[in-house]
């Protein structure tokens, strides 16, 4: 009888273990649209026009957080989430971070309106840290001037074409 109820016991624990482990572990729930702070771990889980933040001192792929768009430090943009790490971006000069570990990639983009002012290397943005400050920041090397859909105003100077858009800059210092 006493074996029984020890082998009894042992059966609704290893159920309710393995409940509690479902439950708990369930990967089918898509990412939150409005995350204030969410580390990404698995980047086919994110969406085109989430904003993203590294966290530290650079940028890497094992500090990466969704934020709102509105946030001053959302300096980059999700612009194509790839289904697969070799995938190629659409046209444009997208910082790539890939996950083999989930075989997805993002291509990233500056989060830029007009009139926002940025640290970052227009002519490589891959290797580029990509960073938003107040216009009046001593880093700050470019400005936005306009966001359009095709070419440039006269007053930019540089040009960033990306699918859907093109990022107009000025050169500040």
């Amino acid at each position: 009888m006493v074996v029984r109820q020890t082998v009894m016991v042992c059966v609704l624990a290893v159920l309710a273990y393995g409940v509690l482990w479902w439950f708990f572990t369930n990967d089918d729930a898509p990412a939150p649209k409005t995350a204030e702070s969410l580390f990404l771990t698995d980047y086919s889980k994110a969406e085109k026009g989430s904003c993203v933040r590294f966290n530290g001192p650079g940028e890497n792929d094992l500090g990466l957080t969704l934020i709102d768009c509105e946030n001053q430090k959302a300096a980059l943009k999700v612009g194509t989430v790839l289904t697969n790490t070799s995938g190629e971006c659409p046209r444009g000069d997208y910082k790539v971070l890939r996950d083999t570990r989930h075989n997805a990639a993002l291509c990233l983009l500056p989060n830029a309106a007009q009139g926002d002012c940025f640290e970052l290397d227009a002519d490589d943005l891959q290797r580029s840290v990509v960073s938003k400050f107040d216009c009046t920041a001593p880093r700050v090397n470019v400005q936005v001037v306009g966001v359009e859909k095709e070419s440039c105003p006269a007053e930019a100077e540089l040009g960033v074409p990306y699918e859907e858009m093109t990022l107009c800059l000025r050169r500040v210092r």
